[in-house]
């Protein structure tokens, strides 16, 4: 994500925080080969943009949460064709 996206109500700090979790959660959801990236950047982004604006800065949390987010996200467009949801396995 560009820093230009991100809000500019957030101090420069986080908003390298918010770029650097990002790109980590990105590179990692990448292995699951999402259908479509784009969509699923936007997810991560998001989550990791929402977390940092309540005061969360570990960035190892933005991440996990942001990778559950977007992980979860995937698997509920998913279905057995009952229309139950199937689960997934987050690492």
């Amino acid at each position: 994500m560009p820093l230009n996206e991100i809000p500019e109500y957030l101090r420069p700090e986080t908003r390298s925080l918010i770029d650097s979790a990002l790109e980590q959660a990105c590179q990692e959801l990448k292995e699951d080969g999402p259908a479509d990236v784009a969509l699923a950047r936007h997810k991560l982004a998001g989550t990791i943009v929402a977390l940092a604006s309540v005061g969360e800065t570990d960035p190892a949390k933005l991440k996990r949460f942001a990778l559950h987010a977007a992980r979860g996200m995937h698997v509920s467009t998913l279905g057995d064709g009952k229309g139950r949801r199937v689960r997934n396995n987050v690492r």
